[in-house]
C-alpha cells in the first residue's frame, strides 16, 4: 500500500460520498469523527493497481452538495473559448455528471461493447500516441462501433467518404481497412501528434470536433453529456438548425468516458 491520502474537515452529510468516490478509485478509505463534528477520511491506494483519477484536483472537490437531487438543473455553460479558459468547467462537469437512471442499462451495454473491441483500438492508439478509449468513443459516436465504416463519418469502407469530410482517405485505394481509414480520420481532425490526454482535454477535443454551437443556446453539448443530469433537451437537428425541444437519443462521449474510467 502507498502512503494514505488524507482529507479533513468533511461535513457529516458529505462523508459517505467521499468514501464512495475513493472506493470507486480503488482505494481503501476509513473515516474518523473529529471533536468539531466533521470527519477526516484516510484513503490507502494499492501501488500495484492502476486507477483513473478524478478530473478534479482532490476527491473532496467532486463531492456534490448533499441536498442536490440527481436531476437538479445545472448552471448554464460558459461561452466558447480556448481550452485554458474552459478547462475548469470541463473538470467540474465531469465530476458532477451522473447517468440518468432510465439510460443506465444502455450505457452499461455500450461500455461493454467498447471493452469487447479494445484489442482493435489499442494498436492504433499505440501508433497515434493517444488513449485507446478516446478512439473507441469517437468510433461509438460516429458509427456505433461499426468496423465496416469510416471513422470520419460512418460511410462504407468500400469507397472514399461521400459525406463531410468527403473524399477521405486521399491516399490508397478502396476498399479500405478500418485501421487505415481510422488513422486518416484521427490525423485529419488534428488528434494525432498531441501529448496531453487528460480528462478535460479529451472533453474539449470532442466538443470542438462536434461543434461548440450548443453553448450559444445555453445548453451543455449533448455530444458530451446526453443521458446525464447535465443535459435535458435541445440540439442541432441538421446543419445550422437548432431545435430547443429536440432530445438527443445518443449517449454522450463524456458519459461514456466516465463510465469507462470507473472500470479501467
Amino acid at each position: 500500500m502507498s502512503n494514505p491520502e488524507i482529507l479533513r474537515g468533511i461535513a457529516a452529510a458529505d462523508v459517505q460520498a467521499v468514501m464512495d468516490i475513493y472506493v470507486a478509485l480503488g482505494a481503501h478509505p476509513t473515516r474518523t469523527l473529529q471533536t468539531d463534528e466533521t470527519y477526516t477520511v484516510s484513503a490507502l491506494f494499492d501501488e500495484t493497481r492502476q486507477v483513473a483519477p478524478l478530473a478534479m484536483a482532490a476527491a473532496l472537490d467532486a463531492v456534490p452538495v448533499a441536498s442536490r437531487p440527481l436531476l437538479e438543473p445545472m448552471p448554464k455553460p460558459m461561452a466558447a473559448a480556448d481550452f485554458p479558459a474552459m478547462a475548469a468547467e470541463y473538470r467540474r462537469c465531469f465530476d458532477l455528471c451522473q447517468v440518468r437512471p432510465a439510460h443506465a442499462p444502455e450505457v452499461k451495454l455500450r461500455v461493454a461493447r467498447i471493452m469487447d473491441n479494445a484489442r482493435r483500438y489499442k494498436p492504433l492508439a499505440a501508433d497515434t500516441n493517444m488513449p485507446w478509449y478516446f478512439i473507441a468513443i469517437v468510433h461509438m459516436m460516429e458509427s456505433n462501433t461499426n468496423f465496416n465504416t469510416h471513422l470520419h463519418n460512418g460511410d462504407p469502407l468500400a469507397a472514399r467518404t461521400v459525406h463531410v469530410p468527403a473524399g477521405r482517405p486521399t491516399d490508397g485505394a478502396p476498399p479500405f481497412t478500418w485501421e487505415a481509414s481510422a488513422y486518416d480520420a484521427l490525423h485529419y481532425e488534428g488528434f494525432t501528434g498531441q501529448d496531453d490526454w487528460n480528462t478535460a482535454t479529451m472533453l474539449y477535443r470532442w466538443e470542438r470536433f462536434n461543434g461548440m454551437g450548443n453553448r450559444a443556446h445555453g445548453i451543455f453539448s449533448p455530444y458530451l453529456w446526453s443521458y446525464s443530469n447535465l443535459y435535458e433537451k435541445g440540439r442541432f437537428v441538421r446543419d445550422h438548425v437548432f431545435d430547443p425541444n429536440s432530445v438527443s437519443k445518443q449517449c454522450g462521449a463524456g458519459v461514456l468516458l466516465k463510465a469507462l474510467q470507473a472500470i479501467l
